[in-house]
């Protein structure tokens, strides 16, 4: 599938420049990746330099002939925005940057960490005319052009980024891929989100796995989540797809392999005024034994199905007081569900949601699980 879709990824690059006609070819360097630095600088912190690198397709090198001939260039460049770094680019450069095929953009975690740099950063993208709104945003552990030069069986780095994201439906243990299209609203109602992470593991092969807290209030990168975590913040989102959960039971280990999950918010009215919340999380997956010791007959699948939700409420009860205590962050869409359905009573709370008061670090939250085992190999 990764093949798959990096030949088709390619074949409709080159029939994108093909149809451009030679001469406009001739004109533009078409942009494919973006990553985002920090500048080690003297200068203001409050107004960094970033280094941009811009990695330009090399139209020739992609055709299946070509073999001994680098795919892309890398340009880079230093300034306070992508404006500035674009312009320098254009005092040597004889072809004009052109973003329409762009795929990735990456910004690195120290970038993120500066407070409404996202913002600025990914508002340039947004405005831009030749940039389409479902290109991917990434969060990297370390410098971004490192990501942009790994060597391995695939030409292009960007579209070995682009076309790694896709198999994320086939792991829990990251973000859901996010698209500068979706990232805008959040930036605009300065809502927290999280970002996919990727880890540069060496120049041959890149991670992608856990994710990045963006806090609504500042616009900047808070937190890391490992994959632990992570896996619990999609259970609670109704976004863990195609995971698997290990647990012990009668002395025996089995897999829970999960293939759709739902998660639904209720706000529950209560007596004595505390807000409380609950969020009902449905999951359906079959179970695989590991270990065959024990005699399958005398296993209820009843008693399995207890189990898999006792495991689960381990996993996400201890990460939802991190969020309320440690973290102090809303990315489980409470405020974005009260802004939906109790309106008038956000508008009280918007204000000291996530700061100040901070009233979602007050806030009861209450976890319904029910699991469906849809095969159950010999329980009865």
């Amino acid at each position: 599938m990764k093949k798959l879709c990096y030949m088709l990824s390619t074949l409709l690059l080159i029939n994108l420049l093909q149809g451009c006609g030679a001469r406009e070819i001739e004109k533009k360097a078409f942009v494919i990746g973006v990553g985002i630095d920090q500048e080690k600088s003297g200068e203001n912190s409050n107004q960094p330099v970033m280094n941009g690198t811009f990695q330009v397709a090399v139209p020739r090198s992609l055709k299946p002939d070509v073999t001994n001939e680098k795919a892309y260039q890398n340009l880079q460049e230093k300034g306070h925005d992508i404006s500035e770094q674009i312009s320098k680019i254009a005092q040597y450069s004889n072809k004009e940057l052109y973003f329409a095929h762009n795929q990735i953009i990456l910004i690195s975690d120290k970038v993120a960490k500066h407070p409404e740099r996202m913002e600025r950063l990914l508002d340039f993208f947004v405005r831009h005319e030749d940039i389409r709104r479902s290109v991917r945003v990434f969060i990297t552990k370390g410098e971004t052009k490192q990501y942009l030069n790994v060597e391995n069986n695939e030409k292009l780095p960007s579209l070995y980024i682009d076309t790694l994201s896709a198999n994320v439906q086939n792991h829990s243990r990251t973000a859901s891929i996010m698209r500068l299209g979706d990232l805008q609203e959040d930036l605009l109602a300065h809502r927290s989100f999280v970002l996919p992470l990727l880890h540069y593991k060496n120049t041959e092969e890149i991670k992608l796995g856990g994710a990045a807290i963006i806090k609504g209030e500042s616009s900047r990168l808070t937190h890391i989540l490992n994959e632990k975590d992570t896996e619990a913040m999609n259970i609670l989102n109704g976004e863990f797809q195609k995971g698997m959960l290990f647990f012990e039971l009668d002395d025996d280990l089995y897999i829970y392999k999960i293939d759709t999950s739902k998660s639904k918010i209720k706000l529950v009215p209560t007596k004595n005024g505390q807000l409380t919340f609950t969020i009902r999380i449905s999951l359906e997956g079959e179970i695989q034994e590991v270990n065959k010791q024990m005699d399958s007959r005398t296993v209820s699948a009843n008693h399995v199905k207890k189990e898999v939700e006792k495991q689960v409420a381990k996993k996400t009860e201890p990460f939802i007081k991190k969020l309320q205590n440690q973290y102090k962050t809303d990315i489980l869409g409470l405020g974005v569900y009260m802004e939906k359905h109790h309106h008038k009573e956000w508008l009280k709370l918007k204000n000291d949601w996530e700061t100040g008061k901070n009233h979602f670090s007050q806030v009861k939250i209450n976890t319904q699980i029910h699991t469906t085992i849809s095969s159950a190999g010999g329980l009865r």
